[in-house]
């Protein structure tokens, strides 16, 4: 009986993924002359919209069948059907073409570059007329990008909160940051609200406590929430996903964390 059960709950954990997986397109969406192919997954019923940007260089490589050729293990992109499980329509954005590398990667500058951030605002209106209200959500190297979307956003194309997730918030060494991509304007991050979330086993110099804590210095206030997550060390480079950087073994409390945030706000 002990074994008909564990066969069946196998059965059962390997359908289930394909059924739901099957609701995800891929969808092209244009800014600036250009395209910007993204994964779409939109439930029956939503209560708002999720953007969430992957740590790194950014480019998923993702192909017109949707397979994704780097960063499928990003701790974002590895959980975004939880976010649509949670009830909310989710987008997982490619880079732009004209930003990619032939080889992969993004050319220099990509990250905090007005194109990219201008298309964050053209993303955010696409998902806008989806589902409102509509969160970015960056972990990692992503709030590099999330920075400079501030900068750019109109306000049809500015999202209506924030959630940077481990993120690279202030400069550390010669890499770029949240604070930089801002051109140092804090007055543009604290017109929205903003939540961020780390993990007290983070071991990356650029997204340890101290690097959050010199943002709260910064921000000094405006609509700024801090929530620290713990769980186990992880394993390999200490700014990869599979360390507690990229909230490793704790993926559903960083989806709870996120969408009860947002579900609280609405």
């Amino acid at each position: 009986m002990r074994a008909f059960t564990f066969i069946l709950l196998f059965l059962v954990q390997f359908f289930a993924v394909p059924a739901f997986a099957q609701q995800e397109a891929v969808v092209e969406i244009p800014s600036r002359g250009v395209k910007i192919r993204a994964l779409l997954i939109r439930p029956a019923q939503s209560a708002g919209s999720v953007i969430l940007l992957a740590g790194g260089h950014g480019n998923l490589q993702i192909s017109p069948q949707g397979k994704i050729g780097w960063g499928a293990g990003n701790q974002l992109v590895r959980t975004r059907a939880e976010y649509a499980k949670a009830g909310f329509a989710v987008l997982v954005p490619d880079v732009a073409p004209d930003l990619k590398l032939p080889g992969g990667g993004v050319r220099q500058g990509a990250r905090y570059s007005r194109e990219w951030g201008e298309d964050i605002g053209s993303l955010v209106g696409y998902m806008r007329r989806m589902k409102e209200p509509v969160t970015v959500v960056a972990t990692s190297r992503g709030a590099v990008t999330a920075g400079v979307a501030l900068k750019e956003a109109e306000k049809f194309t500015r999202p209506d909160a924030m959630v940077l997730t481990a993120p690279m918030l202030m400069k550390v060494e010669n890499q770029p940051s949240f604070q930089m991509a801002a051109d140092n304007r804090p007055e543009k991050a604290r017109a929205i609200p903003m939540l961020v979330i780390a993990h007290r086993k983070d071991a990356c110099s650029y997204t340890n406590a101290d690097v959050i804590k010199r943002f709260e210095d910064w921000m000094k206030g405006g609509k700024l929430e801090v929530t620290w997550l713990d769980g186990p060390q992880g394993t390999g480079d200490p700014c990869e996903a599979q360390s507690a950087h990229g909230f490793f073994g704790i993926d559903g409390q960083v989806v709870r964390t996120v969408t009860g945030w947002i579900k609280a706000r609405k």
